[in-house]
This record gives structure tokens, sequence and C-alpha cells, in this order.
């Protein structure tokens, strides 16, 4: 069997249209379903992809060896946790920051209406004059 017809197999298995996994991995349903024939190959690029997005074991793929799909992974679970909750600490940081400068702008804003306010009572009284 070829890494081709295991790359169907694995489609197969998660129960995707060929539209379907194509996407999740960057392709052309057109592009994908070369593959699937043979008429090109899985490229490494492809292989780094299907391990990414859907834990296919590559080893598994190349040879028909080992289990179709790795375990999941406890560590990287924790780091992904990890990972998201920086992220949101980074975003109450940013969103402190917007309300901050948004403050700042807004007397800004009242500071240049209070000038443009003396300008004008400035010029109707040179006028007047």
């Amino acid at each position: 069997m070829t890494e081709n017809q295991r790359l169907k197999i694995v489609r197969g298995f998660l129960d995707k249209t060929q539209v379907e996994f194509a996407s999740s991995i960057g392709l052309t349903q057109a592009g994908y379903s070369d593959i699937e024939r043979g008429k090109n190959n899985v490229s490494g690029k492809i292989k780094i992809l299907l391990k990414r997005e859907h834990r296919v074991n590559v080893v598994w793929l190349e040879s028909g060896e080992g289990e179709m799909f790795l375990p999941a992974d406890e560590n990287q679970n924790s780091e992904e946790q990890t990972l998201i909750a920086n992220f949101q600490l980074e975003i109450q940081r940013l969103q402190k920051e917007i309300n901050q400068l948004a403050a700042e702008n807004n007397q800004f804003r009242e500071q240049a209406d209070s000038m443009n306010q003396i300008i004008e009572k400035l010029k109707t009284d040179l006028n007047k004059k």
C-alpha cells in the first residue's frame, strides 16, 4: 500500500470529504485529489500539516507501521493552556492600554475644543475693534 492510499484511509477514518480534508491542510480539492490518485506524492510539507492538524503518525503514513494517529500529548495540552493564558493576560493588558489611551484622547479633544473656543472668541473680539 502506498502513502497516497494510506492518506485516503486517514481521510475516510476522519469522515471528511476531499474538499474538507484538503482545506484543513491548505490544499485545493483538485490538488488533494491528485495526491490520492497517486498523480502527486505526499510532500514533506503536507506530512507536517497532517501531523499538526490531524495528529497523523507520519511513520504509519510512510510505511504502514505503528498506529495511524499519534496519541494525545499531555504536555502539548499543558503548553497550549499556558499559551492561551498568556494570550488572555496580554489581551487584558492591551485592553487597559486602549482604555487609557481613549481617556487621554478625550482629554486632548476637550483641551482642543476649549482652545478653539478661546480662539473664536478672540477673533470675534478683534473683528469688533
